[in-house]
């Protein structure tokens, strides 16, 4: 029977995948899409107050402006006084109109203005003075005599407020329809309609109005408007919108019974943003299309909808290889477990049951256990458990372990004992681990067989790891100096046999000599730590006490005292230096007769070292890798050259690192003093920003002014706005130019921009600026 469980479990897993995935991103994209559209709408209500609360600064500073006209000299004449023929009159009235010409010179929001006296039933302009009875187009002008009307109201394309000015016909041929956006302020200030002595009519900008509209996300031609309680439309970039109402539209009822700020829908299809504003009333609607809102959803489909298929390709790619890789082979065990199962039977077939195929599985694995437990029962198996336990201290009376060391055919004499330690030289060179450990199992039986050659010698030899072996020697003389004699003719006698069979080297560290069984395992200790000097003394060669010597705490002040020089050289980014420094400390090293571990510490601390100074340096994330994988590379050098060459490239990639860094702030430090002198220089360009700049350098805006703040705790706006400003306030102390002439000169296009950056540099407005400081030279 021909199991077929691997593809099934491949198609569940992979159906499961896709759905979890489908529902994952249809969840992710449904929540995504919310809150985009949430995000939208509170953007724009956040914009639209921005908007109102820029139109209402605008509107207070136009009525500011009145006010402090009303209040001035000669104004009070005109609406209480009769008028009459005589030069002190009309000088008075002339310089009535010089003074409101000016005041809408300075202001661009005005668009027109007029004082209408009731006393004199006359009303003045800029340019003339007429009386109403000769103007009959300007009756409406009473009409605010009536009755209590707003301070800020608005009337229709219809009326006339040019009083027959031509240069107002002249500068409003472009806009034809739009309606007529009023301040209405009586006098005096406090009186009403009834007991005022008139009033002055202001004709605000509307295109002032209609620009701030510019910072909505989805501006158009259409989608934004200005209006008034009723529902007609006071300010739109469409002029042929204006005046118009909106009271037939749908969602005009709603619209205009809603109170504040909020957002509605029209049938579905669009939504109305809209914010009313606290100084006149009115409201501002900004209508969105889903249309709109979709494109910057048509991004998340696309991400998710590539997401989605990423994640169920990688899903169908991992039950592929988890197929190929685990249920295929199993199936293919299962199959030939069937197949054994039936040539025992005789050919027969079973059921094909999974109880059967349970009892199979049962067998095979009882098979390999006892196949196991017989293997570690073996001679070898046995040999190894005892030698371990003799060289690690577990069986210390030689009376208590003769049995087993027969059993095992371990031959020892009952006294006087040393062990080698015995290692391949050039081991990083070998291919396969195998190999290594086939050279190492016929080390041992060469081993044990010179030391049975030898008179008056037994020996047993061991694997100890993956790249050690270790002999036991036992003597029959007493005699410590000629015990140590014999085992290092011994030693001599297997390197050569070794180099001449095997075709490799080794390196054989020699141990203490000790009478007593149970001193094993401090010959074997002593014996570690000779080979551990094998980095020290070279390859091929037979390492004692004698050889290695005691330690000179002289030369280890010495290694130190040129690591902590080699530090600083570091620091310094000296990189001929510290090559001189690194050779002469791993000389040292060497002088001082430093085991491998000692040497693998010393490198370890060096290395730690120099990376704090990278981390200071900002350096360090890049050899944090490296740092990590050094304490295998330093155990795998087999002599003091491979180890130098390890740190010592270390060393020289931190030190370029640092140079690179250095050099990087040079070049930053460069870039802002070039920009700082550029922006000193070319402050009167209206279109200088981080965008000009980058542009200019060709880097990225977001690195300009990430460098540029970095270097002068500063972003570049502020800056140059403060180097606009001392231009201002030297053009107004040392010329007698207007106010936006000032502040074209200096890059302006914007008035308003002007004044609120100068007052915020100066706590005060240009005017105010340029009348304090010439009363102080006065």
């Amino acid at each position: 029977m021909r199991r077929r469980i691997s593809l099934k479990v491949q198609l569940i897993y992979i159906g499961l995948f896709i759905l979890i995935i489908g529902f994952i991103a249809a969840i992710n994209y449904t929540s995504s899409i919310r809150q985009l559209e949430s995000q939208v709408i509170e953007s724009n209500q956040n914009v639209l107050a921005q908007i109102s609360k820029r139109m209402d600064s605008m509107l207070q500073e136009v009525n500011l402006t009145v006010i402090n006209y009303l209040r001035m000299p000669g104004v009070q004449a005109f609406f209480e006084t009769p008028s009459s023929g005589s030069s002190s009159y009309l000088l008075s009235v002339s310089a009535l109109q010089d003074q409101l010409g000016s005041v809408m010179g300075a202001n661009f929001n005005m668009k027109s203005a007029m004082l209408y006296s009731r006393v004199k039933d006359e009303v003045m302009t800029a340019s003339d003075v007429y009386s109403l009875k000769e103007r009959k187009e300007l009756e409406w002008v009473r009409s605010f005599l009536d009755s209590k009307s707003p301070k800020w109201t608005a009337l229709g394309p219809e009326a006339d407020l040019s009083g027959g000015n031509a240069a107002y016909d002249a500068a409003s041929p472009d806009r034809p329809g739009e309606c007529q956006i009023l301040l209405v302020h009586y006098y005096p200030l406090n009186a009403g309609p009834a007991d005022s002595k008139g009033m002055a009519i202001i004709r605000i900008n509307e295109k002032s109005i209609s620009a701030l509209f510019e910072d909505l996300q989805f501006s158009g031609s259409d989608n934004v408007f200005l209006m008034d309680g009723s529902g007609r439309i006071l300010s739109h970039k469409n002029p042929g919108l204006i005046w118009q109402s909106v009271a037939d539209r749908s969602y005009s009822r709603e619209l205009l019974a809603r109170q504040g700020r909020g957002y509605l829908m029209d049938k579905g299809n669009r939504s109305l943003i809209f914010y009313d504003t606290s100084y006149t009333g009115w409201k501002l609607v900004y209508i969105v299309s889903e249309r709109q809102i979709s494109t910057l959803t048509l991004t998340v489909r696309y991400i998710l909808a590539g997401l989605a298929c990423a994640m169920v390709l990688v899903a169908v790619a991992a039950s592929l290889f988890i197929n190929r890789r685990w249920f295929a082979p199993m199936e293919r065990f299962v199959g030939k477990l069937e197949e054994m199962a039936v040539r025992r039977r005789g050919g027969q077939g079973g059921g094909g049951s999974y109880q059967e195929l349970e009892l199979e599985i049962r067998q095979v694995f009882t098979g390999y256990y006892d196949a196991e437990k017989r293997l570690h029962e073996s001679l070898p198996a046995r040999k190894l458990q005892i030698m371990f336990e003799l060289l690690t201290g577990g069986r210390t009376r030689y009376q208590a372990a003769e049995p087993l060391l027969e059993q095992a055919g371990i031959r020892l004499y009952p006294a006087h004992y040393t062990v080698l330690a015995m290692e391949f030289d050039y081991t990083a060179d070998w291919g396969k681990p195998g190999d290594m450990n086939l050279f190492l199992y016929g080390l041992c039986n060469v081993a044990e067989e010179i030391a049975s050659s030898l008179e008056g010698m037994k020996g047993a030899a061991v694997q100890m790891n993956g790249y050690q072996a270790v002999m036991v020697l036992s003597f029959a003389d007493s005699s410590e100096a000629r015990n140590l004699q014999a085992a290092r003719r011994f030693a001599e006698a297997l390197m050569s046999y070794i180099e001449a069979c095997f075709k490799r080297t080794i390196c054989v560290g020699i141990g203490g000599h000790y009478t007593d069984f149970g001193s094993i395992k401090t010959s074997y200790q002593e014996a570690l730590r000779m080979i551990s000097c094998k980095i020290l003394t070279g390859q091929n060669t037979i390492i004692t006490r004698d050889e290695v010597g005691n330690w000179d705490n002289r030369r280890l002040v010495e290694v130190f005292e040129t690591a902590d020089t080699l530090l600083g050289v570091v620091r310094q980014a000296q990189a001929e230096r510290a090559g001189e420094l690194l050779e002469e400390l791993f000389a040292q090293a060497e002088r001082a007769r430093l085991s491998k571990e000692m040497m693998v510490q010393l490198c370890l601390q060096l290395v730690l070292r120099t990376l704090q100074t990278a981390e200071d340096a900002g350096v360090g994330e890049l050899f944090r890798a490296e740092h990590k994988a050094l304490p295998g590379s330093l155990e795998h050098c087999g002599s003091l050259k491979e180890m130098r060459e390890a740190v010592g490239v270390m060393t020289a990639q931190l030190i370029a690192a640092l140079q690179e860094k250095r050099s990087s702030r040079r070049k930053s430090a460069e870039l802002v003093e070039s920009v700082m002198a550029y922006a000193a220089e070319h402050y009167n360009q209206s279109d200088l920003s981080v965008n000009f700049l980058a542009e200019r350098y060709g880097l990225t805006p977001n690195y300009v002014s990430k460098l540029f703040k970095d270097y002068t705790k500063c972003n570049f706006v502020d800056y140059l706005a403060q180097v606009r400003a001392k231009e201002a306030a030297r053009l107004l102390l040392s010329t007698p130019i207007k106010l936006d002439e000032v502040a074209l000169q200096i890059g302006y296009t914007n008035f308003s921009s002007f004044l609120r950056n100068f007052k915020k540099h100066y706590g005060m407005t240009p005017t105010e600026y340029r009348q304090l400081h010439r009363a102080e030279d006065s």
